[in-house]
């Protein structure tokens, strides 16, 4: 997760010509990597997440959200439909109470990010 001035991504290949490129400022990034262990476990994935995501939002003064599946972060994968379920559910639970945006799943994307520099703009939490 990282707190950021500035998010801006764009699909690398927009098949659908839907996808256009977004900048999101002042919000928390969370790139979210599911395993293959995590369908067995999806209620405390999405609830030990949102518990994750709305401290470090709050303790970095920010009401803004940017969930990103991001399958880079171990070997083990789960299937797509389950990332992208939990990514969904995870949304919903957070916009009661934040501004959401969800990168479209299934894509490939170029993006930048400006990361400040205090220690909790940068947190890592494996669950």
């Amino acid at each position: 997760m990282f707190h950021a001035k500035e998010f801006w991504y764009k699909p690398h290949t927009d098949l659908t010509n839907t996808t256009k490129s977004n900048s999101i400022n002042d919000a928390l990034i969370a790139f979210i990597h599911v395993e293959e262990s995590d369908k067995n476990r999806e209620e405390e994935v999405i609830s030990k997440s949102v518990g994750n995501l709305q401290w470090l939002a709050k303790k970095n003064k920010t009401n803004r959200v940017v969930l990103h599946s991001f399958a880079h972060l171990s070997n083990s994968k789960s299937d797509p439909e389950t990332a992208n379920n939990i990514i969904q559910e995870i949304g919903k639970k957070l916009k009661k109470n934040f501004t959401i945006n969800i990168v479209p799943f299934g894509q490939f994307y170029e993006f930048s990010i400006h990361v400040l520099g205090p220690s909790l703009a940068k947190v890592f939490k494996d669950l």
